[in-house]
């Protein structure tokens, strides 16, 4: 179970399986039908191995963050302190005087034996920057999963159809009325454009459907799929036009993933996690700090207010 799990939690193997998926996606995307190959096994099991490779690692890591986070030791050795990043003693300075000069960071406050302790944090919710993505990127491939398996509507997932023509699809009709492309100048096609018209009982909507703009109909996601392109470039007409026919089934989670994926990478990236550990003696205090990111700017900070209490200090022996 252990060596399943130190192999399933592996940036490794997580990597191996992402280039396993791109070269499935490149054969699918390449090769005429090669997109049924999204609904085979071929593609899910190595999809269905990403999704357990990145739940794995994301239960390992987010216990001791939240532990680290909620529960943090405040109780800490002259050694710690002085291993972290930032670390200086200030002889004479107080422990209030700490509280009274430096705000805005919520302190937390141990009497233990002849030594205080304060330890501040800013920045928490960006440690579960991770956690957030990788839940993001699992909900995706839930909705990718749930499209490939619930997405296409049997059996009219495609449909032909020459311009005027009209088919019933899944309990409305829909007709072409115009189909038409657009080239560059160099003769390149730029663009396909299809009018059609839906007919639902005593409604009609009439609509354009490009190569990048389907028309969605209860639920329904209407596509360009291919044309008589040769028909069009002989008499600049087509004798028929396909349609590709799925529902939006896992559209809601595939956006619901995204949206948290980049939510995630947005906390990772711009909110750092800061730390403060102030540990008083009859001598005086000793202060540590630590950040996960944006670290030199943070110790400035930290620095000035060191400063700040070498000048208190200094004012406080000079009344004396």
């Amino acid at each position: 179970m252990n060596a399943a799990i130190k192999l399933l939690s592996s940036p490794r193997f997580a990597a191996g399986i992402v280039i396993v998926l791109i070269l499935i996606c490149i054969l699918g995307t390449l090769f005429p039908g090669g997109d049924v190959i999204f609904t085979s096994i071929l593609f899910l099991a190595p999809l269905g191995l990403f999704a357990l490779s990145t739940a794995t690692c994301t239960l390992m890591r987010i216990v001791p963050i939240w532990r680290d986070v909620r529960r943090p030791e405040i109780e800490v050795s002259d050694q710690f302190v002085q291993s972290l990043p930032y670390h200086a003693y200030l002889p004479g300075v107080t422990i209030p005087q700490v509280k009274r000069l430096w705000k805005g960071f919520r302190w937390r406050e141990e009497l233990k034996s002849k030594n205080t302790y304060l330890f501040a944090q800013k920045g928490t919710v960006g440690r579960f920057g991770p956690p957030i993505a990788h839940l993001g990127v699992l909900v995706l491939l839930l909705g990718v999963v749930v499209g490939a398996a619930y997405g296409h509507v049997s059996p009219q997932d495609r449909i032909v159809m020459a311009p005027g023509e009209s088919q019933h699809v899944d309990g409305f009709i829909l007709r072409l009325d115009e189909f038409n492309v657009s080239y560059y100048a160099s003769g390149v096609a730029q663009d396909y454009r299809a009018k059609v018209t839906l007919i639902d009982s005593n409604q009609v909507q009439t609509g354009e459907i490009t190569v990048n703009s389907p028309l969605i109909h209860k639920g329904l996601i209407i596509s360009l799929y291919g044309y008589d392109s040769n028909g069009f470039m002989e008499s600049g007409k087509v004798s028929w036009v396909a349609f590709q026919i799925k529902s939006d089934a896992g559209l809601p989670l595939v956006w619901c993933g995204a949206l948290l994926t980049i939510a995630g990478i947005v906390l990772s990236l711009y909110l750092s996690h800061r730390r403060i550990w102030i540990k008083e003696s009859s001598e005086g205090i000793l202060i540590g700090a630590t950040s996960n990111k944006s670290s030199i700017r943070f110790f400035k900070i930290v620095d000035e207010f060191r400063a700040e209490l070498e000048n208190l200090r200094s004012k406080t022996e000079s009344r004396d």
